[in-house]
């Protein structure tokens, strides 16, 4: 008895195995009877009528296709055609062209298709166009205002040269010489 309480878990497992292993030949063997299988029931009957007609439909497409995919539609009966008109939106019916008119829709759709691209083409090339013009331009004034500032560093650098040079006394004394020398004659200055 002291076994049997200390293991009582392994008894339960065996226990539900054994009801497991039953309850799948149980199964088996309802499965094997062919019955169909057992409709839902909804409380809803307009739920379970809108179910009924998906069933129907899915049931109908599964058939069409076994069959090779009929052409026409197969229209419902009667007593169902006012219902579906009330309830259903009205279905699209299909239409089959032929090769030719499919080729010359393809062809139609391709040549507006490249005359896009082409217009696409143009309007990126008038683009292109005009950013370089812009880069162009933007050359020549960066050239411009380069030269610019380079000729006015140079005189600022010949300037503060000769300002640094002059606020030495030495420098100032030479200066003073050479314009003496080099500038017009005492008799000529007025």
């Amino acid at each position: 008895m002291d076994w049997i309480l200390d293991h009582l878990w392994v008894l339960l497992a065996a226990a539900a195995a054994i009801a497991q292993m039953l309850a799948k030949k149980k199964g088996q063997a309802g499965a094997d009877d062919e019955a169909p299988p057992r409709e839902e029931t909804f409380e809803d009957p307009m739920l379970a009528e809108r179910t009924r007609k998906i069933r129907e439909d899915i049931q109908r497409k599964i058939e069409e296709r076994r069959d090779g995919g009929a052409l026409m539609r197969p229209e419902p009966p009667p007593e169902m055609a006012s219902e579906s008109v009330r309830e259903l939106p009205p279905v699209v019916q299909e239409v089959f062209a032929t090769p030719r008119q499919q080729r010359e829709t393809a062809d139609r759709v391709e040549i507006e298709r490249q005359a896009e691209i082409l217009e696409r083409q143009t309007v990126l090339a008038e683009q292109l166009s005009q950013a370089q013009a812009l880069k162009a331009g933007m050359q020549r004034r960066t050239e411009f205002e380069t030269s610019i500032s380079e000729s006015d560093a140079t005189n600022d650098r010949s300037r503060g040269a000769l300002v640094v040079e002059l606020r030495d006394p030495a420098a100032l004394r030479r200066a003073f010489v050479l314009r003496e020398i080099l500038g017009p004659p005492v008799a000529l200055k007025r």
